[in-house]
């Protein structure tokens, strides 16, 4: 006896099947696009400064004690050539540039369970995710899909060792229960 699968238009179609494989067509987004859509509790964290070297552009910390912080694009670039690191400090007060997440469904109104400040001053590396070089006017794209998830008070943040007159990091994440 068969499984029928229906097109799930109503129009009484059935899915084809070709050679043991289910024959469809399909759109796909990432999770965060679900996420933003669905729940409203996808969020974007950018600072842009004057720094000097060795500073923490951005430090972004978890502060929901039910929902778990899935960091989906990291982006960092600087008007100078420079070294950057993205690590995972041991959480400390934090101090600096207080930065509020911007929720990219612009319709929820929900606001983002977490702490977020540009040159921030309280950190010490530790966990250290990537490390690398890129020239002056750079651009980095960290693509890393949800694969950096923070609990409560885990955090995450970006390093420039050369100093330069403008560094700009960004953050894109969502919230998700705990599983």
């Amino acid at each position: 006896m068969g499984l029928t699968i229906e097109s799930g238009n109503g129009n009484g179609e059935q899915a084809g099947v070709k050679q043991n494989r289910l024959d469809v067509s399909s759109k796909t987004n990432g999770r965060a696009s679900y996420v933003a859509k669905e729940d409203g509790t996808c969020y974007l964290w950018t600072h842009a400064y004057d720094y000097t070297g060795a500073d923490t552009i951005l430090w972004l910390t978890n502060t929901s004690t039910t929902k778990n912080l899935y960091i989906e694009i990291i982006r960092i670039s600087s008007d100078t050539a420079t070294q950057f690191t993205i690590h995972s400090p041991v959480y400390a007060a934090p101090s600096g540039t207080l930065v509020t997440g911007a929720n990219t469904n612009r319709t929820s109104g929900n606001s983002a369970d977490a702490l977020c400040y540009g040159n921030e001053i309280n950190n010490a590396q530790s966990t250290i995710f990537v490390e690398g070089l890129f020239g002056a006017n750079g651009l980095n794209t960290f693509p890393v899909d949800g694969k950096i998830i923070l609990g409560y008070h885990d955090c995450i943040a970006v390093d420039l060792v050369t100093s330069g007159s403008m560094g700009i990091v960004t953050f894109l994440g969502y919230y998700e229960d705990k599983e």
